[in-house]
């Protein structure tokens, strides 16, 4: 296990650390539904929950230090539009995709919005 990234796991649908012999040693439960991915930074993890169940206007995408506290929810540009993939972390910009296809990219420090690429639509 490396120290700075420990173990984690999601089972039954919460973020759980995870000891050298697969016991649960903490975690985090989702803020509605499950937890679908997540994503190691720096000091830091990404996780993207189940959009379904979460108060309207709620990104599905959020920021917890690594002691499980939440440090930010994302300024998603399009709440019809949740989250669909955590892709990378390039240079303080944390990159996903939204349901439609569109790339958002968003500060990973604060969670705020800094563009947003929708793909091109294809003439036929």
């Amino acid at each position: 296990m490396n120290a700075l990234f420990p173990a984690l796991a999601v089972i039954d649908g919460h973020l759980c650390q995870l000891t050298r012999r697969g016991a649960k040693t903490g975690g985090h439960a989702p803020l509605a539904t499950a937890v679908v991915e997540f994503r190691h930074g720096p000091l830091r993890v990404y996780v993207r929950e189940h959009p379904f169940g979460l108060l309207p206007g709620i990104a599905n995408l959020y920021c917890l230090d690594g002691a499980f506290r939440l440090q930010w929810i994302a300024d998603w540009p399009n709440p019809a539009d949740p989250c669909a993939a955590i892709i990378t972390e390039d240079a303080s910009v944390l990159i996903t995709r939204a349901c439609s296809g569109a790339i958002v990219r968003l500060n990973a420090d604060s969670g705020r919005l800094l563009s947003v690429e929708y793909p091109l639509a294809v003439a036929s």
